[in-house]
């Protein structure tokens, strides 16, 4: 009897707090599957000398005893051969569980992924659309009317309000040139982003630099625009204004774009 309870004991303990120390102490699923394997072959193992001792019933009673034999082929068939079998059960089991945590974890990186890209798509549309609108007002209404364009007059006080729509516009680009290459493995697909976030960023920098260094000095209403070569520049008509086109507005039509497609793609591209 007290062999018995000594193997049931151990059939306990094999089948779970083997198992357990091994995920507790995180082996890892390299050493899972060695696990698995050893377990499989000790079972085929366990299988012959259960085989073995069936075959040769006989003999073996005579041997080591009715009651002995009946003991050991239970201790094969019950014990080892079951308890084997129940762990490798119970490994492939918690490898089918991992598998699935993995897979649930890599689907929610994803999905923050997906949606900071997202964000970051809105948030460039934003300041675009804020950098040409505050052109378009500063066109139509800072400027007076002359023939020769860069003989007209700016209006200082809707030059001072536009300009802030600008500035606006510069720092967010700012700040998510940084955060971009803070998250590089948001856009690791398209590294050209950045940098053409940063092109866009540093023409609306210089347009906010030249309204920094004029208006402490503005003592009329009006100045004349020739003194103001970056604000002509961004003002000028759509077909002659070439550093516009070039600097700000290809620059963020490709960022645009390239968000586009990481948005459309994989979403651990």
């Amino acid at each position: 009897m007290a062999l018995r309870d000594f193997l049931e004991y151990y059939h306990h303990l094999s089948c779970w707090d083997a198992l357990e120390f091994f995920a507790i102490d995180g082996v890892g699923q390299s050493l899972m599957r060695r696990l698995a394997t050893v377990i499989a072959v000790g079972a085929a193992v366990c299988s012959c000398a259960a085989v073995a001792l069936i075959v040769w019933h006989d003999a073996l009673a005579r041997l080591v005893g009715a009651e002995a034999y009946k003991t050991l082929l239970q201790f094969f068939l019950v014990v080892v051969l079951g308890g084997g079998i129940s762990l490798l059960y119970q490994a492939f089991n918690r490898e089918s569980d991992r598998r699935v945590e993995r897979l649930k974890q890599m689907e929610l990186r994803a999905a923050g992924i997906q949606e900071t890209r997202q964000r970051y798509l809105r948030e460039l549309v934003d300041q675009y659309n804020r950098a040409k609108r505050a052109r378009r007002l500063l066109r139509a209404t800072a400027l007076n009317h002359e023939l020769v364009f860069a003989d007209r007059r700016v209006r200082v006080m809707r030059y001072d309000e536009l300009m802030q729509s600008v500035l606006d516009a510069q720092l967010s680009l700012e700040t998510m040139v940084r955060t971009m290459r803070a998250e590089d493995g948001v856009f690791a697909a398209e590294p050209e982003l950045v940098d053409s976030v940063s092109a866009a960023e540093g023409y609306l920098r210089a347009l906010v630099t030249e309204y920094e260094e004029v208006m402490p000095q503005a003592t009329q209403d009006e100045i004349v625009l020739r003194m103001l070569p970056e604000l002509a520049a961004f003002l000028g008509p759509y077909s002659e204004a070439d550093r516009f086109r070039a600097e700000f507005v290809q620059p963020m039509n490709a960022v645009l774009a390239a968000v586009e497609r990481a948005i459309a793609g994989p979403s651990l591209a």
